[in-house]
């Protein structure tokens, strides 16, 4: 009985808990390599990030935004590019509107448990969550694999 009763207190405080805290998600960048974890911020569903960079060959800015879903996945939902060349999508189900000089697809959609991407500081990559954070070129390793995902966790604990 005791067992029991102990089992009931311990569900309601798990319930109360994730109660208070129902989005409790985190933004981690790490190497796939090692494991090393080069960044992480609390985030929520809704919460959009943007990734930018300068294209390789085509020498001109790119950016996509990915939005955290209620599921915690990345959802591709925007992609921006000033020529079609090298790694433009050619098929995609989303709206393809010209603005301010950029090619821009819209309602993307696609769903991402990671986002991966060789690092370079050449190409001016950097990453911005919601309107505050800005992840800069050299703030990641040069030369290294990178992948984000959005992590579910109890506890966030800055890195």
């Amino acid at each position: 009985m005791k067992k029991m009763t102990l089992f009931v207190v311990i569900a309601i405080i798990v319930s109360v808990f994730f109660h208070l805290f129902p989005n409790p998600y985190s933004l981690t960048l790490y190497s796939p390599r090692s494991d090393e974890i080069y960044f992480q911020e609390k985030v929520a569903a809704g919460d959009e990030v943007d990734v930018s960079w300068t294209h390789s060959v085509e020498h001109t800015p790119w950016v996509e935004t990915l939005r955290i879903s209620e599921d915690g996945d990345l959802i591709m939902v925007e992609t921006q590019f000033q020529s079609y060349g090298a790694g433009a999508p050619e098929n995609t189900s989303g709206t393809v509107s010209i603005e301010d000089g950029f090619i821009v697809i819209s309602g993307i959609n696609e769903v991402y448990e990671t986002y991966n991407w060789f690092h370079s500081h050449h190409a001016d990559f950097t990453i911005t969550v919601g309107d505050e954070t800005t992840i800069e070129p050299t703030d990641l390793p040069d030369q290294t694999a990178i992948e984000m995902k959005v992590e579910r966790s109890l506890f966030y604990f800055s890195g």
